[in-house]
């Protein structure tokens, strides 16, 4: 789990049992997602969902290394998306992505052809394409910074406002991570093979183990909870799959 100095953001379910709170109980984002309760920060920022609260939240951090540099991509293609979607009508591919402006903001850039919708509290300007937001809350005002997906809706928090953060200690965060290597497609093209060396005979173009069952947590969706996945280890950067009962 990050440390909270360097989590970025948190993206949270606006309610329990939504599309968007499945997405954080997907396999693909499994070690992105972190309990609503991890952070009192956090916590404190969702007082509007205390009836409906998911279980958990997604996170993004300065010490996550995204597969384009500075820049986390939300969309239903594993093989290019830093965050899966649930494939649903209208949501893209590649359909927005999170990254920072030349003030060290954090924005939201969308990259669809249907749109995306930012709230800020009740104001929305609707879907926009080819649109750039700032998801900044402004002291006073507002409150609550929504992103609707095609109706997947996540609550952004950034984590602009934790003990000891100074704005220079932040930039040089924001640069170091814009200037992170691009990820590339596997093991075997480009990762760094000394920070995986324990496990690399998994990894390797002949695996010692082809094949790793992984047990779902679930979390707050009993549907999924105990749920078994299949994760081929020769090609390890595709999505695991639902095994057969």
């Amino acid at each position: 789990m990050a440390s909270h100095e360097n989590v970025i953001a948190w993206l949270v379910p606006t309610a329990r049992g939504t599309s968007a709170d499945k997405a954080t109980h997907m396999p693909e984002n499994m070690f992105r997602t972190v309990p609503t309760t991890s952070s009192p920060y956090l916590t404190s920022r969702l007082p509007n969902l205390i009836a409906s609260r998911p279980q958990n939240a997604i996170v993004v951090s300065f010490d996550q290394t995204p597969k384009r540099p500075g820049r986390f991509v939300l969309g239903t293609d594993p093989r290019c998306c830093d965050i899966i979607l649930p494939a649903m009508p209208g949501v893209a591919r590649q359909h927005c992505s999170l990254s920072f402006d030349s003030e060290s903001r954090l924005i939201l850039q969308d990259t669809s052809a249907q749109g995306t919708q930012v709230w800020y509290d009740w104001e929305s300007i609707g879907d926009r394409t080819d649109h750039t937001w700032v998801l900044r809350s402004a002291p006073g005002t507002t409150q609550r910074i929504t992103v609707d997906i095609q109706g997947l809706r996540f609550q952004v928090v950034p984590n602009d406002d934790y003990p000891g953060r100074d704005a220079r200690t932040y930039e040089e965060k924001v640069d170091a991570f814009c200037r992170q290597p691009e990820r590339t497609e596997g093991l075997t093209d480009g990762w760094d093979r000394a920070s995986v060396a324990p496990v690399l005979p998994l990894f390797a173009a002949e695996p010692l183990f082809r094949h790793i069952f992984v047990k779902g947590l679930g979390g707050a969706d009993e549907q999924t909870r105990g749920e078994i996945y299949l994760w081929d280890m020769a090609r390890p950067w595709e999505p695991m799959v639902k095994a057969a009962a």
